[in-house]
């Protein structure tokens, strides 16, 4: 099977590639210079209130990047530049209110969230500051998967994700930056400032306006894998966000940074399923489910290869790893090597999520995430108590565990493929059993 058919797509995905490398590079070395710049306390503070600030931003999109990215992807095929601006202008709307109140409403209760619920009245000023920045990310979530849509995916991860790191980092570097406070400043701006630069390029980019596609089909679109979305986001930050009401500030900053530094071994899953995404749905739409089959080995394959020496660096060296943060953080080199596992499995699952959702099968993939979710918060509750931050990493390993696997089982019943056998089909692995076997 050839699943590069011409140069534009190599090209392409080379492209993608690379600019997903620099914006994963960017989020950990922001991630690394706040540590060292604020101090492992301060920097507990701002990696909470940026984790709630991330959360509340995916709660107020209400599931529509899903639907962005399938309305402006269909209809640019076709040039159909009506169902690309009303898709986009509806969406952008919808999403302005939501997060204009959840924004105003994290505001106004800064105090009681910081002092009733993480039980750190020193966090309602990073909460309020940052606020408006719910806003920000909200929409300029929607601009990257508007210019995903439109084949334009160095702009997609630029504006998603380079440029607020990019002009946070040049912040904490160049304005004297000492605090948690004004980190969250520069923040909120950085997300101000990418929003406005993000709509001007985008309007730049769209058609002749026409008629657009009807609300109704807007949120039938949308609300379906809203919850999914909630119940991911609770996966992965569960674990944190009970640490930060029953843990201090420390503990809160080296979960964080454990947690961002064990997601580079997931980086490789989110270029492969920038590839394999649409192929997926294509080949289902033709009912060539062997290619389906051979597509998803393939790239479980390759992702094993690229993320394995990442998993041994972690698991060998977390220590080292650890102290890229600055002093204090070196305590949490438990912690990486029990998310790093949790984020190996992530990846040797394969692109579970993507072959349910590319083949019509969502409420399938909503099955492992209501699963998964109320184990990963009921896991969070009862070991952070008993084990502290240790107790967060570990229920978040394990729910993440627990998805993939649910995932695993759903694709293997709908699709008849089974991802955890990534050998079939290689030729290599095949002569290798054959060998043992003779043995």
């Amino acid at each position: 099977m050839n699943i590069f058919k011409n140069n534009d797509l190599i090209f392409s995905s080379i492209l993608g590639f690379f600019a997903r490398a620099l914006a994963v590079g960017l989020s950990f070395l922001m991630s690394v210079v706040i540590g060292r710049v604020l101090g492992v306390t301060e920097s507990g503070y701002f990696f909470l209130a940026f984790n709630v600030l991330t959360f509340l931003a995916v709660f107020s999109r209400l599931g529509l990047d899903n639907t962005v990215l399938r309305f402006t992807g269909s209809a640019f095929a076709e040039k159909d530049w009506a169902v690309v601006r009303g898709v986009l202008v509806r969406a952008v709307l919808i999403v302005c209110i939501t997060s204009s109140v959840i924004s105003s409403a994290l505001y106004f209760f800064r105090e009681f969230l910081a002092g009733s619920v993480f039980f750190k009245p020193e966090l309602a000023p990073m909460l309020g500051i940052m606020a408006p920045g719910i806003v920000s990310v909200s929409l300029l979530a929607i601009i990257g998967v508007a210019f995903q849509g439109l084949r334009r995916l160095i702009a997609s991860v630029f504006f998603s994700n380079i440029v607020i790191n990019f002009l946070l980092l040049a912040g904490l570097l160049f304005l004297g930056v000492s605090s948690a406070e004004q980190s969250a400043w520069v923040y909120t701006v950085s997300a101000c400032i990418s929003l406005f630069a993000g709509f001007w390029v985008l309007i730049g980019a769209l058609g002749k306006e026409g008629r657009a596609p009807s609300w109704s089909d807007i949120f039938h679109s949308c609300l379906p894998l809203w919850l999914v979305t909630l119940m991911s986001q609770l996966i992965q930050f569960s674990g944190q966000f009970v640490a930060g009401g029953l843990l201090n500030a420390e503990a809160v900053a080296q979960l964080a940074a454990a947690q961002r530094t064990a997601m580079l071994i997931s980086f490789i899953l989110t270029v492969v399923n920038l590839v394999v995404a649409p192929r997926f749905a294509a080949m289902y739409k033709q009912g060539a489910l062997q290619d389906m089959e051979s597509l998803a080995l393939a790239s479980v394959r390759l992702m094993l290869f690229c993320s394995l020496p990442a998993l041994a660096v972690m698991l060998v060296f977390p220590t080292a790893l650890m102290e890229l943060f600055g002093a204090g953080f070196e305590e949490g080199r438990y912690l990486l090597q029990i998310l790093a596992i949790g984020q190996f499995v992530n990846v040797a699952t394969g692109s579970v999520g993507y072959l349910l959702t590319m083949s019509g099968h969502e409420r399938e993939l909503g099955r492992s995430v209501l699963i998964s979710a109320p184990v990963a918060m009921l896991a969070a509750f009862t070991l952070v108590p008993l084990w502290g931050a240790v107790g967060g990493a570990v229920a978040t390993s394990l729910a993440i565990i627990l998805q993939n696997l649910i995932a695993v089982f759903q694709v293997k019943k709908t699709l008849g493929i089974n991802t955890l056998l990534f050998w079939r089909g290689s030729r290599f692995f095949e002569r290798a059993s054959m060998r043992a076997w003779s043995k």
